[in-house]
């Protein structure tokens, strides 16, 4: 693989920018600050890493098309059907949906026999360690914004466990549940805040930085 030492800036979901230095060399990677310093262990840009950033942002369908690309150059989406044996409209499809995140690109040629264009693609395998990393920050920012709205409000259940509303919701409905009819109780969430805040924890410590 090349040597690319490129800074990523990207939005997170909360409209929270993130900017990210990194360098990949020979299928690893480390996080740089701007002065192209190391700021983190080095680390490889395995299988199951690729598999967790393609399963999360396209779905566990797109895998062979990206384990088939990786390590080639240029492969035209009907070598990539045929190989596969996929439908090529399906191989087409998935092919755009991983261009989406630049997961993959592509060249566009026209054939000199038949006289059309075929699209010729590449696996952007620098990518995975930003996305990855936009995927850690993104959950990370919607547990803790889970974990506000749970510490702010109050949370009332019936004992079936229908529904769940805050308290000014709950007023709406007379404390009654709007499913089975059931008197709606304030709801104990101090283990609720425990789960998120472990989670949390969990995803702080796979940090890259």
């Amino acid at each position: 693989m090349i040597d690319t030492d490129t800074r990523k800036l990207f939005m997170l979901e909360d409209g929270v920018q993130v900017e990210r230095h990194v360098r990949v060399l020979n299928n690893s990677f480390v996080f740089t600050n701007h002065k192209g310093e190391a700021i983190s262990s080095k680390k490889k840009i395995t299988e199951p890493l690729i598999n967790h950033v393609v399963t999360e942002l396209v779905g566990e369908e797109a895998l062979p098309i990206i384990f088939y690309l990786r390590g080639k150059k240029q492969i035209s989406e009907f070598i990539i059907a045929e190989e596969l044996d996929m439908e090529i409209h399906l191989v087409r499809n998935l092919l755009y949906r991983l261009l989406e995140y630049n997961i993959v690109s592509f060249l566009r040629k026209k054939d000199r026999i038949k006289g059309w264009y075929i699209c010729y693609w590449d696996f952007n395998e620098p990518m995975i360690p930003y996305l990855a990393e936009k995927i850690r920050l993104s959950k990370i920012a919607k547990l803790k914004d889970r974990l506000d709205r749970e510490q702010k409000f109050k949370f009332y259940m019936c004992r079936s466990a229908c529904v769940r509303m805050p308290f000014e919701k709950s007023m709406e409905f007379n404390f009654k549940c709007p499913e089975c009819g059931g008197l709606m109780h304030e709801q104990d969430n101090n283990r609720t805040r425990e789960q998120i805040l472990q989670q949390i924890a969990e995803l702080e410590k796979k940090k890259e930085l």
